[in-house]
């Protein structure tokens, strides 16, 4: 910010406390926040981001807006996450109604969908008075942060993690045009990490394999996996574990992330599957309520693990490892981590705890709801508004 934009922001700023402190405004409800989604990633989003504001202020409307167009859910996701349904349904077209709609607080979203991101390129648009703030957050584990970053680029706020690529974002976007833009950092998914006692692992005795799409990539790898869970069954007859889909078969053929090789499909080669190594479409939460263990690939699911306190195993030295695009990257993120485990670690089921030092820089503060409320406060009294 410019010395000038921060003196017209000071005075505008000035100008609307003196105007509140000679007239109080009569007492209304707060205007909603709507949390928009598509499939399973941005639906889990919703929801957490959902309860963490709601926990934030307990009296402050929340919608959930269901975008049909691009849906990648089926019934029994929808049924399952959400079965009360959603609050909104939004077409392509309905989207410059709900960002010029002056009865709406904020829209937030872990996903740009397009009609939304050509009309925040409109000056008008981002200039607009009494319009809902617009705040994005990634995805989940992004990959390619730099292409998600660009996409993001006209939003009001955005969120973005580790906490290092703040300064990714801040040189990235040097020469971008943007008006108004606050950066911040944290995801919903990405809160600090809770602690369990060593007595309450050791009554547990579920060992979760957290299933990805499009990781590992080729059928070679996929049974690499499938054996070593069967390995740690047989060695483990008192313990269950269980192989975490995250999709059932032929269920997210609309999905962005389309799974070529399903492990139900290929549990079925393998010679005497031990009774105790079982298959689960349960949620996420159930998931981690009885985990001893998680063990992933590339899944963001190894973020969740860590979070919940649970000790967790990122898993890379699969076969065909070499073909698999999403390990590289994956890699990078979790190198410092002391989480990456060796094959003959993972069998005999030895994790180590992940490194204060990166957990610092990967997860975000437990005041996020808080700062997402702050920063529709400040995009209300942002200078340069045009009125209807």
């Amino acid at each position: 910010m410019t010395d000038l934009q921060a003196h017209q922001r000071q005075r505008f700023l000035d100008a609307h406390a003196r105007a509140k402190a000679k007239s109080p405004a009569p007492h209304q409800s707060p205007r909603p926040v709507v949390l928009l989604f598509s499939d399973d990633s941005t639906l889990f989003f919703a929801l957490r981001m959902r309860d963490i504001l709601r926990a934030t202020r307990p009296d402050q409307p929340l919608q959930m807006a269901w975008v049909p167009d691009e849906n990648a859910l089926s019934y029994r996701q929808m049924s399952q996450l959400l079965p009360e349904g959603p609050d909104r349904v939004l077409r392509n077209k309905q989207f410059e109604a709900l960002l010029a709609s002056p009865d709406l607080a904020a829209v937030l979203t872990s996903r740009v969908y397009s009609p939304l991101g050509d009309m925040l390129k409109n000056n008008l648009t981002k200039l607009a008075a009494n319009r809902p703030c617009v705040i994005s957050f990634l995805g989940g584990l992004d990959f390619t942060p730099q292409h998600g970053y660009f996409r993001r680029r006209n939003t009001d706020g955005i969120f973005l993690f580790p906490k290092s690529e703040l300064d990714v974002y801040a040189a990235q976007s040097q020469n971008w045009d943007i008006m108004w833009q606050s950066v911040e950092f944290g995801h919903p998914s990405f809160l600090r990490p809770h602690s369990l006692s060593p007595e309450a692992l050791a009554h547990r005795r579920d060992i979760y394999f957290f299933t990805q799409a499009l990781s590992p990539s080729t059928r070679r790898g996929r049974i690499h996996m499938l054996r070593a869970m069967a390995a740690i069954a047989r060695a483990n007859p008192d313990h269950r574990v269980w192989i975490k889909l995250r999709h059932l078969p032929g269920e997210n053929k609309n999905h962005l992330h389309k799974e070529l090789h399903d492990y139900p499909a290929l549990l079925k080669e393998l010679p005497e599957v031990p009774e105790n190594l079982r298959l689960t479409a349960c949620t996420m939460d159930e998931a981690l309520a009885d985990a001893a263990l998680g063990i992933t690939c590339t899944s963001t699911a190894a973020i969740d693990v860590v979070r919940s306190g649970i000790p967790c195993m990122v898993h890379l030295d699969y076969v065909d490892n070499y073909m698999d695009p999403l390990m590289p990257p994956m890699k990078a993120l979790f190198e410092n981590s002391g989480l990456i485990t060796s094959l003959e670690d993972m069998l005999h089921l030895r994790s180590t705890p992940a490194r204060p030092e990166w957990v610092d820089n990967m997860f975000c503060p437990d005041d996020l709801g808080q700062r997402v409320f702050d920063l529709i406060d400040r995009f209300k009294a942002r200078p340069f508004q045009i009125q209807p």
